[in-house]
C-alpha cells in the first residue's frame, strides 16, 4: 500500500514530537542548539520541567473537572512565593558561575582548537571542565586521539598560561574514557641558611675538628650543613668579592683562626687596620697594616714570592717533601692596588717599569705556591681585572665569595643569567665554584675571642718554623698621620732636646707604644722596643731605602731635601755617604743621610742637669747668651777683615 503525503507528514510529526518530548524530559534545550554558559545543569532543568508539567496537569484537572478553583488559585499563590525566591537565589549565586564560564572555560576551549581538532566547538566546551575554585583543570580527549609530537607540552603551557603558576598533567591514555587531568604544583618550601652562626657552636667546631689539613670550614649552608672547603689543587687560591657590610671581617677571623689550628704562617696585608689587628701577637701572624708603610707590605710579599721559589726547589730535590703552610691574606685589595702603585711611582729609579712589579710576585705565589702549600685570600670590594694588575689573575681564582653585590658585579665577575638576588645580611655569602652555586652564613664571634682562642690552639698544637727558609720582613716604626704631627722643626740648635723624642703613637691615646727618639745621634728605636748605643752594635741590622723613600722621611724631621737634589749629590760629591746595592738597587741609610744633611753642629746639646737649682740655670742662660754674643762679634770682625 502506497504511502501517502498525509502518512509521510503524520509520521514526521510524531517522530518530531517524541523528539521534543525526550529533550523535555531529559532537560535538553528543545531547539538543539547547546546550553548557555552557566545554565542550570541538565537534570536541574528535567527536574523543573516535570514539576512545571506535574502542576499544570494538576491545576488542569481541579480547574476544569472539579471545579475547585479557589484551590488552584490558593496552591498557585503558594507555590509562586516558594519557588521565586529560590530562582532569585539561584540567578546570584549562578551567576559567578556564567561569569567564569565567560572568561576562562569558553576562551580556553576555543584555544584547545587545534590540540582537540578532532571535535568540534560545542564538543570541546562539553569536554572542558574547570571549577570555579580552579583547583584541577580536566580535558576529555577524543577516542582517536594521540600526540603526533609536543601537543602534550603544548597543552600543559596554555594551562599554565591561562591559570598561572606551575601545573603537571596526569594522562589516561589507556583506559576509556580518555582523559588529562593537570593539577597546580606545590611551590617547594625555599632554603634559606641560618640568620647567625656562632663560631663556637657544637656544630661548627665539630665540623673544625674533623677537617684534614687544608680542609677550612667556610660557613652554614641552605640545608643547616656545615660547608668544608679544600684550599688545596683547583681551589687553593680563594677571592671574595663583598660589598661593605657584608662580614668580611669576620670571615677572615675565622678563617685565620682555623688556619693557626692547622700550625699554619699568616701573612696579612690590610691598609684598612680594622679587619685582622685582633690578631697581633700571635705566634705566626705577621701583620702589616701601617697605610704609612706600603713598602712593608710590598717587602711582606716579596717574601712570600721569594718563599714558593726556595720551597719549589726543595720540592724539585725531594718529590714527597710536605711543606706547613703559608697563606698571604691580601684585605682591601683594591685599596692595595691604588697605594702600592702610588708608592711605585715616587720610589722607582729612572728606567724601571711604570706598572707596579708587586703584582708579579703575587703572579708567582699563585702560579706557583699551590704546589708547595702557600696559598692567597684576596678580598675585593670589586674584583675588576684591573684591581690585580691586569695580568690575568682574577681567572686564577677558581673559588669565590661574594656577598652583598649588585646586578653589575655580578654580570663581570661571573657572567650568568639570571642574576640572582642578593641577601643584604652580614655574613650571607655565595660560594661559586664552577657551575656551583651555594648560600652559606658565615660563622661569628668577637674578634677577641679569636685572638684568645688563636693564642690557646698556638699553645696546645705548637708552632714550628721548619719549612720557612727565611724570615717575614720586620716592620717598620708606625709613621704619624701628618695632622697628628707637630711642627716644631727638628735638628735644629733652637730645638728643646726634651722635645725632640715624639712617641709614635702620640695623639692616638696609645700611650704603650715605646716613643720613637728623633735626636740627630740616637738612631730610631727597633720594633721590638730594644735600646741600642749610639755607636751600634757589631752585626747590628740596618734599615735600607731608596732615597726617595729617605726624602720623605727626613721631610717628617724636618729636613727638605728632594730625592733629586740627593741623586745629583751621590753623582757629584765624593763625601756623600755610601749605599749598598740590594736586588739590583741602590739602597742607603736613614741616619747616614740624616747626618750628612742635618745643621752642622761643633757640640751636641748638652742635658740640663736636674741637680743644678733654677739660680744656676739662669746664670748658664746668660753665660750662653754672652758665648752668642761673643761669637756673633767675632763673626762680624772677621767680616769686616
Amino acid at each position: 500500500m502506497a504511502q501517502t503525503k498525509f502518512d509521510k507528514q503524520l509520521e514526521d510529526g510524531l517522530e518530531q514530537g517524541a523528539m521534543v518530548f525526550g529533550r523535555f524530559v531529559s532537560g535538553a534545550p528543545l531547539d538543539g542548539e547547546p546550553r548557555p554558559p552557566g545554565s542550570l545543569p541538565r537534570w536541574g532543568i528535567a527536574l523543573l520541567r516535570l514539576v512545571l508539567l506535574a502542576w499544570a496537569g494538576w491545576a488542569a484537572w481541579m480547574w476544569w473537572w472539579v471545579k475547585d478553583h479557589d484551590r488552584v488559585i490558593r496552591v498557585s499563590i503558594i507555590a509562586a512565593a516558594i519557588a521565586i525566591p529560590i530562582v532569585v537565589v539561584a540567578a546570584i549565586r549562578g551567576r559567578g558561575r556564567r561569569q567564569h564560564m565567560r572568561a576562562l572555560v569558553i576562551p580556553m576551549s576555543m584555544a584547545l582548537k587545534d590540540l582537540l581538532s578532532e571535535w568540534d566547538d560545542h564538543q570541546r566546551l562539553r569536554a572542558l571542565t574547570i571549577p570555579i575554585d580552579r583547583s584541577f583543570v580536566a580535558v576529555r580527549l577524543p577516542d582517536g586521539w594521540h600526540d603526533p609530537g609536543g601537543f602534550k607540552d603544548q597543552m600543559r603551557e596554555l594551562i599554565q598560561d591561562r591559570m598561572g603558576g606551575q601545573w603537571a598533567g596526569e594522562w589516561n591514555l589507556k583506559n576509556h574514557p580518555f582523559n588529562v587531568v593537570f593539577t597546580p604544583q606545590k611551590p617547594k618550601p625555599k632554603l634559606e641558611p641560618p640568620e647567625t652562626v656562632d663560631f663556637f657552636s657544637d656544630e661548627v667546631q665539630k665540623a673544625i675538628a674533623a677537617c684534614e689539613p687544608g680542609q677550612l670550614v667556610l660557613g652554614i649552608d641552605e640545608r643547616q650543613r656545615p660547608v668544608i672547603k679544600e684550599m688545596t689543587g683547583e681551589t687553593a687560591m680563594w677571592a671574595l668579592s663583598v660589598g661593605s657590610g657584608g662580614g668580611k671581617s669576620s670571615f677572615l677571623q675565622m678563617i685565620i683562626t682555623q688556619l693557626v689550628r692547622q700550625r699554619a704562617t699568616v701573612i696579612g696585608i690590610d691598609v684598612k687596620m680594622a679587619s685582622i689587628n685582633c690578631f697581633e701577637g700571635v705566634e705566626g701572624v705577621h701583620l702589616y697594616t701601617d697605610p704609612g708603610n706600603i713598602g712593608d707590605m710590598r717587602s711582606a710579599i716579596s717574601w712570600a714570592a721569594r718563599e714558593v721559589e726556595a720551597r719549589n726547589y726543595v720540592k724539585k730535590g725531594n718529590p714527597r717533601k710536605n711543606f706547613d703552610r703559608l697563606t698571604l691574606i691580601l684585605e682591601e685589595g683594591n685599596e692595595f692596588g691604588d697605594a702600592s702603585k702610588e708608592w711605585w711611582n715616587e720610589n722607582k729609579e729612572k728606567g724601571e717599569p711604570a706598572s707596579d712589579p708587586i703584582w708579579g710576585d703575587i703572579a708567582s705565589i699563585m702560579r706557583m705556591g699551590r704546589h708547595v702549600n702557600v696559598t692567597i685570600i684576596g678580598v675585593f670590594q670589586d674584583l675588576r681585572e684591573a684591581a690585580v694588575g691586569s695580568r690575568g689573575l682574577r681567572n686564577m681564582f677558581r673559588m669565590i665569595l661574594m656577598g652583598n653585590f649588585n646586578a653589575n658585579q655580578w654580570k663581570m665577575i661571573v657572567n650568568t643569567t639570571p642574576v640572582p638576588e642578593s641577601v643584604d645580611r652580614a655574613g650571607r655569602m655565595m660560594i661559586i665554584e664552577g657551575n656551583r652555586r651555594v648560600w652559606i652564613q658565615v660563622p661569628y664571634a668577637d674578634p677577641e675571642d679569636f685572638r684568645t682562642h688563636s693564642m690557646e690552639l698556638r699553645a696546645k698544637l705548637g708552632y714550628s718554623t721548619e719549612d720557612l727558609y727565611g724570615a717575614p720582613p720586620a716592620r717598620s716604626p708606625q709613621r704619624l698621620p701628618s695632622l697628628l704631627q707637630k711642627s716644631t722643626p727638628l735638628f735644629t740648635k733652637d730645638a728643646d732636646p726634651d722635645k725632640q723624642a715624639i712617641s709614635a703613637g702620640q695623639g692616638s691615646g696609645d700611650g704603650g707604644r715605646p716613643s720613637v727618639d728623633m735626636i740627630k745621634d740616637d738612631p730610631p728605636a727597633l720594633e721590638d722596643g730594644a735600646e741600642q748605643d749610639g755607636a751600634g752594635e757589631p752585626g747590628e741590622e740596618v734599615e735600607l731605602l731608596p732615597l726617595a723613600e729617605i726624602s720623605r722621611r727626613l721631610a717628617e724631621e724636618g729636613i727638605e731635601v728632594s730625592a733629586e737634589l740627593m741623586r745629583q749629590h751621590k753623582r757629584r760629591r765624593k763625601d756623600f755617604p755610601t749605599g749598598q746595592v740590594v736586588d739590583g738597587k741602590e739602597l742607603f741609610a736613614l741616619a747616614d743621610l740624616a747626618e750628612y744633611y742635618g745643621p752642622n753642629e761643633d757640640e751636641e746639646p748638652e742635658e740640663p742637669d736636674e741637680e743644678h737649682d733654677d739660680q744656676d740655670e739662669a746664670a748658664e742662660d746668660v753665660d750662653g747668651d754672652d758665648d752668642d754674643q761673643a761669637e756673633e762679634q767675632q763673626s762680624g770682625d772677621a767680616g769686616q777683615d
